[in-house]
């Protein structure tokens, strides 16, 4: 379940993470040191006007909406028009619709308002509690459990990690911090606190430091700076004292935690129940149970990690096309390149994940049991 931890990640900054009450604003025109700050508001109505004369003058959209915010004393109805510079992303909201509007003084201390979006927070409300009612309806008291973890996971990135990262701290340590705390915690409140959480855990903590060792010598090797988008340059260009490539392994071993822990708790559960159908079953033949789990399991989330990042980046792909079909241009995109070694080196750290987890649960269901007064010996000399 906790391979759903990374596209969550985004909506961790949404929920959870206090916003800040202002926000810096480059890219609306605005004068240096001027902010503003984002409010929620309802569009009221749709209208057209006429600007200029009747002979030359043109006819525009305008947005009456009602919005709502505490920088604004409570509810205000203002006028947003369809030009490029109210509105520049060229929304179309229709009468009813939720939108987030930038609120922005203007050198004389006037107010502007400007169209940045559609206010999405109810149906993607309403999309977690249809996640949280599927998973209890076929998993019951189970179920429930690992909606909590995930969301106890995702408080702990937007409350820890984010902030940290902002106030100068490097990640890498804090994301692996956190992976082990999140591994500990799914892995606890999906089995329970036993020796198959503890086995998962570390064999999950295993297969993220391969992931992290590989996209670390050939992020390196790339020359990738972790500066792969528009967003990054951006946001990087107005926090210089923050560091980019940090921010991008950190990303990479809290993704690869979710689809590795998977593996591990498979491997840990199966040797288990092997364990338990016959106790006498050696070390070696426990390991090599646990590897023939690992194996099955690993063939389809390769496919599932490696497909998950491509689907996310078709749009990126479309430059292949664009750029006459040149894999020399295309392969040398720092996005592509990015995503490429996030991709693979999250797969590796998946695949040597099978043999470090099966050799410690093998290790751990090969010793003696010490309650109920059996050990493997005994059912041997029992059996002869």
């Amino acid at each position: 379940m906790m391979r759903v931890l990374a596209p969550l990640v985004v909506a961790a900054t949404l929920f959870f993470t206090p916003p800040p009450a202002a926000h810096a604003q480059t890219d609306l025109g605005a004068t240096q040191n001027v902010v503003g700050s984002y409010v929620s508001g309802r569009v009221l109505d749709v209208r057209t006007e006429q600007t200029g004369t009747e002979q030359a003058g043109q006819t525009q959209t305008v947005y009456d909406v009602e919005l709502r915010g505490a920088d604004l004393g409570g509810e205000r109805r203002v006028s947003v028009t369809n030009d490029v510079t109210s509105n520049p992303y060229q929304l179309t909201p229709r009468k009813g619709d939720r939108v987030v509007v930038y609120v922005l003084p203007n050198e004389q201390g006037d107010l502007q308002f400007f169209l940045e979006g559609f206010d999405r927070r109810i149906p993607l409300a309403w999309l977690v509690v249809l996640f949280v009612a599927v998973l209890v309806a076929l998993a019951g008291w189970q179920g429930f459990k690992v909606a909590f973890s995930i969301c106890l996971s995702i408080a702990l990135i937007g409350w820890v990690l984010i902030p940290s990262f902002l106030n100068g701290v490097n990640p890498i340590p804090i994301a692996i911090l956190l992976a082990t705390v999140l591994t500990f915690l799914s892995t606890g409140l999906s089995t329970g606190w036993n020796k198959q959480s503890v086995i998962t855990a570390l064999g999950t903590l295993g297969g993220v430091a391969v992931a992290y060792g590989i996209s670390a010598i050939f992020t390196g090797w790339s020359h990738l700076s972790g500066l792969s988008t528009e967003e990054d340059r951006l946001f990087f260009s107005q926090n210089p004292t923050l560091n980019p490539s940090g921010l991008l392994f950190a990303g990479i071993i809290i993704a690869a935690m979710g689809v590795i822990e998977d593996v591990a708790v498979s491997i840990a559960s199966g040797v288990e129940q092997v364990r338990r159908a016959n106790h006498a079953l050696s070390f070696k033949e426990l390991f090599r149970a646990g590897m023939v789990i690992g194996r099955d399991h690993t063939s389809a989330l390769a496919n599932t990690l490696v497909f998950a990042y491509v689907g996310a980046s078709l749009s990126t792909l479309l430059l292949y096309a664009q750029y006459d079909g040149s894999w020399l241009k295309f392969l040398n995109f720092d996005n592509v390149a990015d995503e490429v070694v996030r991709s693979l080196s999250a797969t590796i750290g998946l695949v040597l994940t099978v043999p470090v987890t099966a050799l410690l649960a093998a290790w751990a269901a090969s010793r003696p049991l010490k309650r109920g007064g059996i050990r493997r010996k005994d059912v041997k000399v029992a059996a002869e």
